[in-house]
């Protein structure tokens, strides 16, 4: 209920579709109890168009029956020679459309005959006339305005024309003409019928147009916003871009700093209660003109109106926000944790060109916020060199842009392709983007595991295609841990022989958690390896705590045991450490024959580098390799 009232406060133009609404609902209740009201209407319209040329016709035979006779009534009455004429002049106006043509005279209130034209049944002059329908005779009288009637329940008859005759601004006689149940009066009939019900219909569905607006712009505000905050979300910037004018607001960009550690240890499901807390906090802040939109997972797009705000006012207001989000504490499983954001700020949007634009500066601003440590502040600054935006990232890996070179990992002693490994890398235009460019500002945000899944459903969709080929993919230990991403792999576990998980590098390792994935995705039939072994922040509970197949050694050391003892020293330790616990060692960085030979003596069965190959794009690999 709450979330439909704030549904029409949103916007005053739904209390008119309301007010228009009521209205068009007491038109339609009432003009269903005033139906036969409206239908007597209209067949009075139809009936006085239907018999116009009689109705006119009438009007100059009267005139020359009245012409110069004061005493009309009177002189017919007494002489019988004129009434046959008169009656003889009436009678033009005979048809098959019409039963009867008599004029009655008025005595003290009754009705008498003056004129009848029918010869058969003709009734004498002077003889009493008892209307059955007297209250339209007597309204005729009364108004000196003709009047056309339906004759209801009389047989043979349809309806009756009255004609008042007037003299000396008083009606003295009615010329009635009777009309039969012809096919006049049914074609009349149908078209009553068909105007009353018609206005009817269109009264109706007019009313559940304006029930089918309502409904679609409820539904659609219930697709732009968040129910537990009442937030805008992304597809409100997507459907609404034309129409946000960015120019008259300050624009921010807000993110929540290490969240992706707050979901791997909470769960999802209390990850998104603590979202929308921290929503709730910042939103107390902003004012009914400002514009909230929950971007991604974590990160905020906040639109301040520039309407009676200063740039420094904006400053203190985001200062307030950012602290009242550092100052709170969040209750999770009867555990309390604590959160900081992140904000990018472009003040001076009335210089820029697009929204998108707007957004690419916000964006920077963040994450120079995240590089300056986080928990802080920054703003644009339009004087700055350009960069790549993450914003434009997004949208390069959003639109396909994401591709994998692979480079060869080889036996060797007998030179034979042992598998391929998938190296990530994003084309923009010309260029070619590399991890190490995008990897270290997308660490942990939402579009890190976003990227991760792309990588993976790229190169199922390749072993796929080649029944032939096989592939080894890098993931985080975080990646490693989420669900989403384990659920892809179980879902594709056919491909287990041919597709290989290296574990890269990571600052902090939950060993409990990430080997008891590895014993999942093993249980499939994958094959494990740890990646740049030996540099970073690897260590030796990775061999002792984690189930694993391969061990795969840095190129950092690799490069250096033909010139460098502690190198060779550190390579032969680990060889052998490897063989007597059944794991297989591959060796990076190999470029030339003698570190071949060397890896050899130590037992080292796998290698790659440039002096096997370079990474290409799956369309230039060997096919004798493949």
């Amino acid at each position: 209920m709450q979330n439909k009232l704030t549904f029409f406060n949103s916007d005053r133009r739904y209390y008119y579709l309301i007010f228009a609404y009521i209205v068009l609902s007491f038109l339609l209740v009432f003009s269903y109890k005033s139906i036969g009201g409206y239908e007597e209407r209209v067949e009075n319209f139809l009936l006085n168009r239907a018999i116009g040329i009689v109705d006119d016709t009438s009007s100059k035979i009267l005139d020359q029956i009245i012409f110069k006779n004061p005493n009309f009534i009177k002189t017919n009455l007494q002489d019988e020679a004129l009434r046959a004429e008169n009656e003889k002049r009436l009678s033009v106006l005979s048809n098959q459309d019409i039963k009867s043509i008599y004029v009655l005279y008025l005595n003290r209130g009754k009705y008498f005959f003056l004129f009848d034209i029918d010869k058969d049944e003709h009734t004498e002059v002077s003889e009493p006339f008892i209307p059955e329908h007297e209250q339209f005779f007597n309204q005729v009288v009364k108004e000196k305005q003709k009047r056309v009637f339906v004759q209801r329940g009389i047989e043979e008859l349809s309806f009756t024309l009255l004609k008042p005759i007037v003299q000396n601004n008083k009606t003295v006689a009615i010329l009635v003409i009777d009309y039969t149940e012809n096919r006049l009066s049914s074609l009349l009939r149908v078209s009553v019928d068909f105007l009353s019900y018609f206005a009817l219909i269109l009264l109706f569905f007019l009313f559940f147009f304006l029930v089918y607006i309502l409904y679609t712009h409820y539904n659609k505000y219930k697709v732009y916003r968040n129910p537990k905050t009442n937030t805008y979300n992304r597809v409100y910037i997507t459907d609404n871009y034309d129409k946000i004018n960015f120019k008259n607001y300050y624009v921010a960009l807000a993110d929540i700093d290490f969240f992706k550690r707050i979901n791997n240890l909470y769960g999802q499901e209390n990850g998104d209660k603590i979202i929308i807390s921290v929503i709730k906090i910042m939103a107390s802040f902003l004012d009914k003109s400002d514009i909230f939109i929950q971007y991604s997972g974590e990160e905020f797009l906040i639109f301040f109106s520039k309407e009676n705000r200063t740039e420094e006012q904006i400053r203190t207001i985001l200062e307030r926000i950012r602290i009242a989000v550092e100052r709170s504490t969040f209750t999770v499983d009867n555990e309390k944790t604590s959160l900081t954001i992140s904000i990018g700020v472009l003040l001076h949007t009335e210089i820029e060109k697009s929204l998108q634009e707007v957004i690419h500066k916000a964006d920077t601003a963040l994450y120079e916020s995240k590089h300056n440590g986080r928990n802080c502040i920054s703003y644009f600054d339009i004087s700055q060199t350009k960069r790549l935006y993450r914003e434009k990232l997004k949208e390069l890996i959003e639109s396909d842009k994401l591709i994998c070179y692979y480079q060869p990992i080889k036996d060797l002693v007998t030179k034979e392709l042992h598998h391929y490994e998938a190296l990530l890398r994003i084309e923009d235009g010309d260029n070619i983007i590399f991890p190490d460019k995008i990897l270290p500002d997308l660490e942990d945000s939402y579009l890190y595991t976003y990227l991760t899944k792309r990588v993976i459903e790229y190169n199922i969709k390749k072993l796929r295609e080649d029944e032939n080929i096989k592939i080894s993919i890098n993931l985080s230990a975080d990646d490693l841990i989420n669900d989403s991403i384990l659920a892809i792999f179980a879902q594709n576990s056919d491909l287990a022989d041919r597709l290989y998980i290296e574990i890269l590098e990571n600052k902090s390792i939950d060993y409990n958690k990430v080997e008891l994935s590895l014993q999942k995705l093993k249980l499939f039939g994958y094959k494990i390896c740890i990646d740049d072994f030996g540099s970073g922040y690897s260590n030796l509970n990775h061999l002792l705590n984690l189930s694993i197949d391969y061990l795969k050694i840095d190129g950092s050391i690799i490069k250096e045991i033909h010139h460098d003892k502690k190198a060779y020293s550190l390579v032969k330790t680990f060889a052998l450490f490897c063989q007597q616990n059944n794991i297989e060692v591959i060796a990076e960085f190999i470029d030339n024959q003698v570190v071949v030979d060397i890896l050899k003596g130590f037992g080292v069965k796998y290698g790659q580098g440039w002096y096997f190959s370079k990474a290409v794009p799956y369309s230039e690999l060997s096919k004798e390799d493949r």
